[in-house]
């Protein structure tokens, strides 16, 4: 079972919420994100990444500087008393329903909360300076947990009350936060998960989960708190998960004929008339040269592992290996990444602005695949899953310095 305690967050006090959120650019540019900075003096960009160069000791010293600003002048302001901070999210027709609360560093190490990513070291370290440096977890890591209807029943009847906060964030999703201190409350969600809730499952922060295990194995500084972390935590059957779609530069010299061909021996092809968005596992589509297909692959994986059963590896494996000469997904340039919140005219418009390229779009990962994976000690291909809507860095924060 796994261990939650409710604590005193941070949060907005004399501003409203969605100036101080950072925004991300998973949904805005880097030049609307720089508009949006400026148009926000408060603003916790200045603290997660104030000049671009984190490593600067300037850099640090601003963010340092910005976030003690915001306290003395009551732009947030700490809770006297400890809260679990229910919280729902809709975007685009979808609600989901969870809640922030502190959770155990035991419980990570012990492989309780379960990761399906790799963990890099420079990127873990560079989260663990930026907390450090202000002793601060501004953003939640982002776990679910399995449907459980008593958890359900206990945080529903709370968003019937007019919520503590209520705005539309930077990609038009909607936030609400209640902030609750009821003892009765806290003893019973706790009690839910300390009795029948196996694991976490870590949808998105997993370098921020690294980063906090780096900072309590420190043991340097007797004032951290350093057991517990921040988490934002939801039911599996809401956590919605996109498509995380391909762009490739070029088709590593072959023509269009010749590609063709080529993956032709293990998918079915077929040329559409509209854009192809994949409506089951195994499925494909492919734009290239102002034209959609549909690909359908056609082995049957019986004895591979499951890991190469995956649609993002198949699409790996069969073609960009074999015909692309992408070796390295995570790392080789002439291959981009585009979420599905961004629809397949993203896709187009790539393809489009650089001629030879080809797009592919994939149908999105399956959860119980995530937790497969993370039960199994696996990690999923880069770039696999895109969980949106997600929790905004800088509603709550947790100040783990005592």
């Amino acid at each position: 079972m796994v261990d939650i305690k409710p604590f005193k967050g941070t949060r907005p006090f004399n501003e409203e919420a969605k100036s101080l959120i950072a925004p991300s650019t998973d949904h805005l540019s880097i030049e609307n994100i720089e508009i949006f900075r400026k148009n926000n003096y408060w603003n916790y960009l200045k603290i997660l990444n104030p000049v671009g160069q984190l490593k600067e000791t300037d850099t640090l010293l601003e963010a340092k500087l910005h976030f003690d600003e915001m306290k003395q002048n009551n732009v947030i302001k700490k809770d006297f008393d400890n809260h679990y901070y229910v919280y729902q999210i809709s975007f685009k027709g979808h609600t989901q329903t969870g809640f922030l609360s502190l959770a155990n560093i035991d419980d990570f190490r012990n492989e309780k909360i379960k990761a399906h990513e790799k963990i890099y070291e420079n990127r873990m370290r560079e989260r663990a300076e930026q907390m450090l440096n202000i002793k601060t977890q501004i953003g939640p890591i982002y776990v679910f947990f399995e449907k459980n209807n008593n958890v359900s029943d206990l945080l529903n009847k709370k968003t019937k009350k007019i919520p503590d906060y209520d705005f539309e964030s930077f990609d038009k999703s909607v936030h609400k936060l209640w902030c609750i201190s009821d003892k009765d409350f806290i003893l019973d969600l706790s009690s839910v998960f300390s009795k029948e809730v196996n694991n976490f499952y870590i949808a998105d922060g997993h370098h921020r989960m690294g980063a906090m295990k780096l900072i309590s194995e420190l043991k340097y500084n007797k004032n951290i708190i350093q057991d517990n972390f921040m988490i934002a935590a939801f039911p599996s059957n809401e956590a919605k998960i996109f498509d995380y779609n391909r762009v490739v530069k070029d088709l590593n010299g072959l023509s269009e004929e010749k590609f063709l061909e080529l993956i032709s021996e293990k998918f079915k092809i077929k040329k559409e008339d509209k854009p192809f968005k994949p409506i089951k596992n195994k499925q494909f589509g492919m734009y290239h040269e102002n034209n959609w297909y549909s690909l359908e692959y056609k082995e049957l994986l019986k004895n591979n592992s499951f890991i190469d059963t995956l649609d993002i590896n198949i699409l790996n494996n069969s073609i960009f290996r074999k015909y692309l000469n992408i070796q390295d997904v995570n790392n080789d340039e002439r291959i981009r990444f585009i979420a599905g919140c961004h629809g397949l005219d993203a896709l187009e418009k790539k393809v489009n602005e650089n001629k030879d390229s080809v797009a592919f779009s994939i149908f999105p990962s399956n959860i119980s695949d995530v937790m497969k994976v993370a039960d199994n000690k696996l990690t999923m291909p880069p770039k696999s899953t895109w969980f949106d809507p997600k929790p905004l860095d800088g509603l709550v924060v947790y100040e783990f310095e005592k």
